[in-house]
């Protein structure tokens, strides 16, 4: 992402079957009903319906990924039956773990920790093969782990996604204190040897990356000195429907280098392709919004703001223009990074309030990235 290019995930839904090495191109109809208006469906159209076709691209999958999205398939089914019969995710999780060192199914925690939360997330009356064979699509995917994915990032699954910045090229982005660190993407900082962060009042800082999830494109940054009280983390996941804002520094050459609000609902706890890793959101998010805090009506960050759909490109296999489709990344990834580099720092209180409230008390907390 350079200053005016976004680090954008050109992305739509691929379908295959489990069984081939290589996924069919998924075609997409257009055509006009009865009643005048424009239709695109997978499906073909009533016989006798004039209709316009096109391909997405196809996806390759490897031999590797086939007999693991085929393990995760099978987990899918035991985690199904353990939420039919009411058992708890904290139980599943732990029946999970005990399960991939007795079978040698080789998952790593995080992963099978997704898909304790993809199943039980579902509703208890969806059939048990329906919602496996949602977590082995989700897993051809890219979800679930990355065994197989030959160590394949976010922006690296989706080959449409546009070429990493020259290293001589300024990168901005959205970082926030938590834990006596800065929160961000990895994206924003990748590949870069200068970092600085400029807060609120426009003191700047030089920044040093400590903890890294390159696949999950999360990071964490030192910085000398004090730091302002930093922001606090959600325990739970967001639910659809609920309401979420984010402060970030889109777009600073033209709109300025003040903080910008934006707000909008979690349409989806899952990503592209039902990737658990994600959430939907409808909160705008421009170039420079990258690694900025998704909070909750409580002052809580749930996710960091990640990417967005590219209209253009969806339009161009499609015809259709998607709308304002953004997604971040859930919180809990950050969370593991802090386990294991933590720094001493004040965090705010979750404090449920208006959103001129929340913007001036966590303001503060909110810096530009710059990195070159």
């Amino acid at each position: 992402m350079t200053v005016r290019t976004c680090w954008v995930l050109f992305a739509i839904a691929l379908l295959g079957g489990i069984g081939a090495t290589a996924a069919q191109a998924q075609k997409i109809y257009r055509w006009v009903d009865d009643q005048g208006r424009v239709q695109y469906t997978q499906s073909p159209p009533p016989e006798g319906t004039t209709a316009q076709q096109s391909s997405v691209a196809s996806k390759t999958i490897s031999e590797e990924r086939r007999k693991y999205c085929n393990a995760i398939h099978g987990l899918a089914l035991r985690l199904a039956q353990m939420s039919r019969s009411g058992v708890s995710i904290s139980a599943a999780n732990e029946s999970m773990r005990q399960l991939e060192v007795r079978e040698n199914i080789n998952v790593d925690s995080i992963a099978l920790r997704e898909l304790v939360n993809y199943i039980f997330a579902a509703s208890r009356s969806s059939y048990d093969v329906e919602i496996a064979g949602r977590a082995q699509d989700a897993c051809i995917g890219g979800s679930f782990g990355k065994r197989g994915r030959t160590g394949a990032t976010l922006a690296e699954q989706n080959k449409t996604a546009p070429p990493a910045a020259k290293a001589s090229s300024p990168v901005t982005g959205t970082g926030w204190v938590t834990h006596g660190l800065i929160a961000t993407n990895h994206h924003v900082i990748d590949g870069k040897d200068r970092i600085r962060v400029r807060f609120a009042g426009g003191r700047e800082a030089t920044a040093f990356v400590g903890q890294i999830d390159k696949d999950n494109d999360v990071a964490l940054l030192r910085v000398a000195g004090q730091l302002p009280p930093g922001l606090p983390l959600a325990n739970r996941e967001a639910v659809i429907g609920a309401e979420v804002f984010t402060l970030g520094y889109p777009h600073t050459d033209i709109m300025g280098n003040n903080a910008k609000l934006t707000t909008g609902i979690v349409n989806s706890t899952t990503g592209m392709r039902d990737d658990p890793r994600l959430y939907q959101i409808s909160v705008p998010v421009q170039s420079g919004n990258s690694g900025g805090p998704l909070l909750n009506r409580d002052g809580e960050v749930v996710g960091l703001v990640t990417a967005k759909l590219s209209a253009a490109q969806v339009y161009k296999w499609t015809g259709d223009t998607p709308q304002n489709v953004n997604y971040a990344v859930k919180v809990s990834f950050l969370q593991s990074l802090l386990r294991h580099g933590a720094a001493a720092g004040e965090d705010l209180p979750a404090q449920n309030d208006s959103l001129e409230n929340h913007a001036a008390r966590i303001g503060p907390a909110v810096v530009l990235v710059i990195a070159e």
